[in-house]
Order: C-alpha cells, then structure tokens, then sequence
C-alpha cells in the first residue's frame, strides 16, 4: 500500500518523534523511508557595512558550507540507523523554504505516504512561526500521518 514514505526531519527530537511511526509502517508494508531536511539559505545583510561587503560574503559562503555540511551528516546517521535496522532508506538534502521543498519532493518522488511530527505550538508562536505541518497538510499529493508532538523545554 505505501510504497515510498517521506520523512521530513528538521533536526529537532521532536520532528525525530516521527520515526518510530514511519519505521513501523515501513516494516508492516516493506516501504522505503525517504529522510529529508531542507537547508535554508544563510542571509547576511551587508548594507550596514557595504566597506565590509566582500568580507561578509566570504564569511556567509563558509557559514552556508558549514550549515550544509551538518545538515547532510545530520540525515545521513539517520539513513545510517534505519539501514541498520534493515530498512530500505535513502535520503534527499532540500533547499529552499521548508513547507514547498517538502511538496516538491513528495509530488517528484511519487510518494505514497507523509510521516511527520507537529511541533506543537499553539496561539502566537503558531502565528509567528507558522506551521509547517498545517501547509504540508493542506496541499500534499499523497495522505499524511501527523505526529502530536507536545513542545517542553530543550525538545527543539
């Protein structure tokens, strides 16, 4: 029935909540798990400093290098751990903003099934913040299984 399961991860143990829901599924219907994290771009603005502007731009390439670098060794323990565990996993490094990255790859992937975890949050932080799972949800290709996840200090 599910054939290809999107595990969207954001680095946070409660995004990580959503594993143990996908592992099983993944068990039950011998899918494969496809972990993604998007990396965001890392902005800088240079126009308080524009004498600094070149020095700046190399610093945001490194840092963006860095950020990158994490992001991938981040989802590859995690393939890592599910492979282990005989599951067939692999993993997609996303860029852009988080909610149409993870569209984009469930509508290219043909995928069957969205496991992810709520963050959470509720009144004004929701606001601020958004949801990501609520835009997910309101567009995705495919049906979603939610995680509640309940947001306690040190958790993100």
């Amino acid at each position: 029935m599910y054939q290809k399961i999107l595990v969207p991860l954001d680095g946070s143990t409660l995004s990580e909540l959503a594993l143990p829901h996908a592992e099983a599924l993944a068990r039950h219907f011998d899918s494969e798990i496809i972990l993604t994290r998007v990396c965001q771009p890392v902005a800088m603005p240079v126009e308080f400093y524009p004498a600094m502007a070149g020095v700046a731009y190399d610093y945001q390439l490194d840092l963006q290098t860095q950020v990158e670098k994490e992001v991938k060794e981040y989802i590859i323990n995690w393939q890592k751990r599910l492979q282990l565990a005989k599951l067939k996993c692999r993993y997609l490094v996303l860029e852009g903003f988080v909610p149409e990255a993870i569209l984009k790859v469930a509508e290219t992937e043909a995928v069957d099934l969205i496991v992810m975890s709520t963050h959470g949050r509720s009144g004004l932080s929701r606001w601020v913040y958004g949801s990501v799972a609520a835009k997910v949800l309101q567009a995705a290709p495919c049906p979603i299984f939610l995680v509640r996840a309940k947001s306690h200090p040190g958790d993100d």
